[in-house]
Protein backbone atom coordinates (compact mmCIF):
# COMPACT_ATOMS: atom_id res chain seq x y z
CA UNK A 1 0.00 0.00 0.00
CA UNK A 2 1.23 3.59 -0.86
CA UNK A 3 -0.06 7.12 -0.23
CA UNK A 4 0.29 10.18 -2.51
CA UNK A 5 -0.33 14.02 -1.44
CA UNK A 6 -1.64 16.35 -4.06
CA UNK A 7 -0.40 19.76 -3.58
CA UNK A 8 -2.61 21.60 -5.21
CA UNK A 9 -1.18 25.41 -5.58
CA UNK A 10 -4.67 27.04 -7.01
CA UNK A 11 -7.92 25.01 -5.49
CA UNK A 12 -8.29 26.28 -1.87
CA UNK A 13 -4.10 26.20 -1.59
CA UNK A 14 -4.76 22.41 0.07
CA UNK A 15 -2.56 19.03 0.11
CA UNK A 16 -5.01 16.27 -0.26
CA UNK A 17 -3.79 12.13 1.00
CA UNK A 18 -4.82 9.77 -1.30
CA UNK A 19 -3.77 6.35 -1.64
CA UNK A 20 -2.05 5.19 -4.22
CA UNK A 21 -4.63 3.00 -5.86
CA UNK A 22 -6.95 5.87 -5.42
CA UNK A 23 -8.73 6.72 -9.16
CA UNK A 24 -7.83 10.45 -9.00
CA UNK A 25 -4.30 9.31 -7.42
CA UNK A 26 -3.03 6.73 -10.03
CA UNK A 27 -0.02 5.98 -8.15
CA UNK A 28 1.04 9.88 -8.16
CA UNK A 29 0.34 10.08 -11.98
CA UNK A 30 -3.43 11.42 -11.34
CA UNK A 31 -6.91 10.91 -13.47
CA UNK A 32 -6.84 13.38 -16.14
CA UNK A 33 -4.29 13.68 -19.24
CA UNK A 34 -1.97 16.44 -17.72
CA UNK A 35 -2.10 19.27 -20.30
CA UNK A 36 -1.54 22.32 -18.19
CA UNK A 37 1.99 20.36 -16.81
CA UNK A 38 2.33 21.20 -12.82
CA UNK A 39 1.08 24.60 -13.10
CA UNK A 40 -1.74 23.39 -11.04
CA UNK A 41 0.32 21.51 -8.65
CA UNK A 42 1.99 18.28 -8.09
CA UNK A 43 1.88 14.82 -6.69
CA UNK A 44 4.39 13.90 -3.74
CA UNK A 45 5.02 10.57 -2.29
CA UNK A 46 4.95 7.66 -3.14
CA UNK A 47 4.98 7.18 1.36
CA UNK A 48 4.31 3.32 2.44
CA UNK A 49 2.54 5.20 5.58
CA UNK A 50 -0.34 6.64 5.75
CA UNK A 51 1.19 8.59 8.64
CA UNK A 52 4.24 9.56 6.38
CA UNK A 53 1.89 10.98 3.69
CA UNK A 54 -0.06 13.17 6.60
CA UNK A 55 3.41 14.78 7.65
CA UNK A 56 4.42 15.42 4.39
CA UNK A 57 1.07 17.25 3.64
CA UNK A 58 1.48 19.31 6.88
CA UNK A 59 4.73 20.00 5.77
CA UNK A 60 3.53 21.25 2.65
CA UNK A 61 2.04 24.72 4.73
CA UNK A 62 -0.79 24.44 2.56
CA UNK A 63 -4.18 26.27 4.23
CA UNK A 64 -6.44 23.20 3.88
CA UNK A 65 -4.89 19.90 4.91
CA UNK A 66 -7.22 16.70 4.40
CA UNK A 67 -7.52 13.07 3.75
CA UNK A 68 -9.05 12.19 0.65
CA UNK A 69 -12.69 9.86 0.91
CA UNK A 70 -10.15 6.79 -0.28
CA UNK A 71 -7.36 6.86 3.06
CA UNK A 72 -11.04 5.53 4.62
CA UNK A 73 -11.13 2.31 2.68
CA UNK A 74 -10.68 -0.91 4.41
Amino acid sequence: MSYWVYENWTAEDKAVVHRGDCGQCNDGHGCHKNIHGNKNGQWLGPYSALSLARAAADATRRAVRKDHRCTKWP
